[in-house]
C-alpha cells in the first residue's frame, strides 16, 4: 500500500533497507507528476521490476535483496518519480568506486544525506563479479543487451498496426502487450546508466583532486548519441527554412496553423517533416510517462523548435560548436597527462577511462531511447482510445484516458459512461500535484511530510541573485560563455526565446536539447554530469551548468551572466 497522506492513490511504499530517495536524475526526465495510467500500467508493475532485474544482471545484487515491487530502485511519492539513491550508492560500493563517486556522477547536491553504512552493503562475492564487470566496462566497445533491445524496439515500432482500424479492446490489448517488452528494455537501460559512472569515477580518482573541472572537460563529445540525433536532424530542417525565402515567409506567419500552411505550400518540406516524425516522433517533454505529449502526437512542438533554430547563423551549427569544444577537450587531456606525469600505467588508465566514459554516455542514451520507443507505442494506442471516447462524449478530452488506472481499462472500453465522473475527479487530483515544492530527498526512516505540509513553488520566497554573486552547481558540459539569461519553465514557452540567450530552465529532458542549439549556454536547477540532457549538451558542444539550485527563481530574464560549464558556476555580471 502507498504511504498515507503523501498524495495520490498511485504512490508507492518506500524501502526500509534502501531508505534514501531523491528527485535528482528523476526530475530531469519526469518533471511533472505521473499520470495514474502511466504509474499503474507501466511504472509500478513493469518498469520498477525491470529496473531491479537490470541491477541483478549487473551482478550488483542478488534477486532476494530486491523486493518484487521495485522499491529498492525507485518510488512514486506525491505522484512524482523518485530514484532510490541508497541502492545506487550500494552499486558504487560493490563496484569499488564508492558512494561518493556515484553521487558526483548522478546526484550532485550540497544537501544530499550522507550514506549510512549497512552490514549488507559489502558483498565480496558480488564485488568480485563487479570487478570483472568494471574491467569489462572500461574496455568493451559494445553492450549486447542494449543492441538486442534496440532490434526489438525498432521491430515493435515497424510492426505497429493501423491503429484506426483496431477496436477499442484491441487497442488496449496492444498497449498492454508493450509492457513486458518495456520491462525488458530496462535491463539495458540500467546496465548502460550504471556503467556510465565507471569511466568518470576513474578519471576523478586520477586527476580530480588536482583539477575537478577536468572530468567533464575530458569526456566531451561521445559520438553516436541517440538522443542527440533529433537535434542534428532539426538543424538540417532549420537550414532549409533559413535558405528558402518562401519557407521563411511561411514560418514568419507564426507557429499556429503552420503545419497546414506547410502542407499546402511546401509539399517537399512537408514530406521531410513527416519523415522526421516517423523517425523521432517518440520523443517529447516528459517522455517517460505514457500520458505525456510526444512529437508525433503534438507536432507543433517540433515546428516551434525549427522556428527558433532557423534564426541562427552557421556559426551556431553543431559542427562548429563541436570544433570549439574539441579544442578544449584536447587542452584538458594535455593538462591531465601533465598531472599523472610519466607513469605510463596511469597514463594508459586515463585514456582507457576517458574512452569508456564517452562510449557509455552513448550506450546509456541508447538504452533510454529503446525504452522510450516501446513506451510510445503504448501511448499512441491509448490516445486513439481516448480520441474515440472523447468524440463519443464519454471523456472531457482525449487525454483524460490517462486518468484511468490499469484495472479500469476493460470497464472503460465496455461501459465508458460509468467511469466519466471518476476520471474527471481523478484528473482534478492529478492536477493538484503540479507546482509543489517537493522535497529533494526522502528518508524512509523519517515520516514523510503530508501533502498539506508541502508548499507551492509559486509561494516559496527566494532571494534574487546579486551582481557579482557566483551560483554553484555541477559541471555538465565544458566551456565558458556570457549572455543574457532567458528563464524558460515550460517547453511551450520557447517562442519567447531569442537565439543566443542563456537558457535557464528547471530541468531539461532530451526533448529540450534542440533548443540548446539556439542557446549560448544552459543553466538548470537540477541535474549532474551524468544526466541525460547533460550528455547531449556535451554532444552538441554547448556550455552547461547543472544542479544550480533555484536558478530559475534567482536569475531573472535579462540578467547578464557568465556560465562556466567546466566548474558548474554561474556568475551574475549585471541585472
Amino acid at each position: 500500500m502507498p504511504p498515507e497522506n503523501t498524495a495520490s492513490s498511485w504512490d508507492t511504499a518506500p524501502s526500509a533497507r534502501f531508505p534514501i530517495y531523491t528527485r535528482l536524475n528523476a526530475a530531469d526526465v519526469l518533471p511533472d507528476p505521473l499520470t495514474p495510467l502511466g504509474a499503474s500500467l507501466a511504472w509500478r508493475p513493469h518498469i520498477f521490476p525491470g529496473w531491479a532485474a537490470g541491477y541483478v544482471a549487473l551482478d550488483a545484487f542478488r534477486p532476494s535483496e530486491l523486493d518484487p515491487a521495485g522499491a529498492a530502485v525507485g518510488g512514486i511519492f506525491y505522484g512524482h518519480l523518485y530514484v532510490n539513491q541508497s541502492s545506487v550508492r550500494v552499486v558504487g560500493i560493490r563496484a569499488g568506486i564508492g558512494a561518493d563517486a556515484i553521487d558526483a556522477a548522478f546526484f550532485a547536491h550540497p544537501d544530499a544525506p550522507p550514506h549510512v553504512p549497512h552490514q549488507d552493503d559489502v558483498n565480496e562475492e558480488l564485488s568480485e563479479r563487479m570487478a570483472a564487470r568494471t574491467q569489462w566496462a572500461l574496455t568493451t566497445t559494445s553492450v549486447p543487451e542494449i543492441e538486442e533491445d534496440q532490434r526489438i524496439a525498432d521491430r515493435v515500432r515497424a510492426e505497429r498496426p493501423e491503429l484506426p482500424e483496431l477496436s477499442l479492446a484491441a487497442l488496449v490489448a496492444r498497449a498492454r502487450s508493450m509492457m513486458p517488452i518495456e520491462r525488458l528494455m530496462w535491463r539495458g537501460e540500467t546496465i548502460g546508466s550504471n556503467q556510465a559512472a565507471i569511466g568518470p569515477g576513474v578519471i576523478g580518482a586520477l586527476v580530480g583532486a588536482a583539477d575537478p573541472s577536468l572530468v567533464v572537460r575530458l569526456i566531451g563529445k561521445a559520438g553516436d548519441v541517440d538522443s542527440a540525433a533529433p537535434s542534428y536532424a532539426l538543424w538540417e530542417l532549420s537550414r532549409e527554412v533559413w535558405a528558402d525565402p518562401g519557407l521563411t515567409a511561411t514560418f514568419d506567419g507564426g507557429v499556429e496553423g503552420l503545419a497546414a500552411r506547410i502542407d499546402a505550400a511546401h509539399p517537399d518540406f512537408a514530406g521531410r517533416f513527416r519523415g522526421f516524425l516517423r523517425e523521432y516522433g517518440y520523443r517529447g517533454p516528459g517522455e517517460w510517462d505514457i500520458g505525456a505529449d510526444s512529437w508525433e502526437t503534438r507536432p507543433e512542438l517540433v515546428l516551434a523548435l525549427v522556428d527558433r533554430l532557423r534564426h541562427l547563423d552557421e556559426d551556431a551549427s553543431p559542427a562548429a560548436r563541436q570544433r570549439r569544444q574539441a579544442e578544449d577537450t584536447q587542452a584538458a587531456m594535455d593538462r591531465a597527462l601533465e598531472i599523472v606525469g610519466d607513469d605510463e600505467t596511469a597514463r594508459q588508465t586515463l585514456r582507457t577511462a576517458v574512452a569508456s566514459a564517452r562510449r557509455f554516455a552513448a550506450f546509456r542514451e541508447r538504452g533510454k531511447t529503446n525504452a522510450v520507443k516501446v513506451l510510445h507505442e503504448a501511448r499512441v494506442a491509448l490516445l486513439e482510445v481516448g480520441r474515440r471516447l472523447h468524440e463519443a462524449g464519454h471523456l472531457d478530452g482525449p487525454r483524460q484516458v490517462f486518468m484511468a488506472l490499469e484495472h479500469e481499462l476493460d470497464g472503460l472500453v465496455a461501459e465508458p459512461q460509468e467511469l466519466k465522473e471518476t476520471l474527471a475527479r481523478r484528473e482534478k487530483e492529478w492536477r493538484s500535484l503540479f507546482g509543489l515544492e517537493l522535497p529533494t530527498f526522502i528518508d524512509a526512516n523519517s515520516p514523510l511530510p503530508s501533502l498539506e505540509q508541502l508548499s507551492s513553488r509559486s509561494d516559496a520566497e527566494h532571494a534574487p541573485a546579486r551582481v557579482g554573486e557566483v551560483l554553484r552547481g555541477a559541471p555538465a558540459s565544458g566551456g565558458v560563455i556570457r549572455g543574457r539569461a532567458r528563464v524558460v519553465t515550460d517547453i511551450s514557452q520557447i517562442a519567447e526565446f531569442e537565439p543566443g540567450e542563456i537558457l535557464v530552465a528547471p530541468q531539461t529532458d532530451p526533448s529540450w536539447t534542440p533548443l540548446f542549439m539556439a542557446s549560448a549556454g544552459v543553466v538548470v536547477d537540477t541535474g549532474s554530469m551524468g544526466s541525460h540532457a547533460m550528455i547531449v549538451s556535451r554532444e552538441l558542444g554547448i556550455p552547461c551548468a547543472a544542479g544550480v539550485q533555484d536558478a530559475t527563481r534567482r536569475i531573472p530574464t535579462g540578467a547578464l551572466v557568465e556560465v562556466d560549464g567546466s566548474t558548474g558556476t554561474v556568475t551574475v555580471l549585471d541585472l
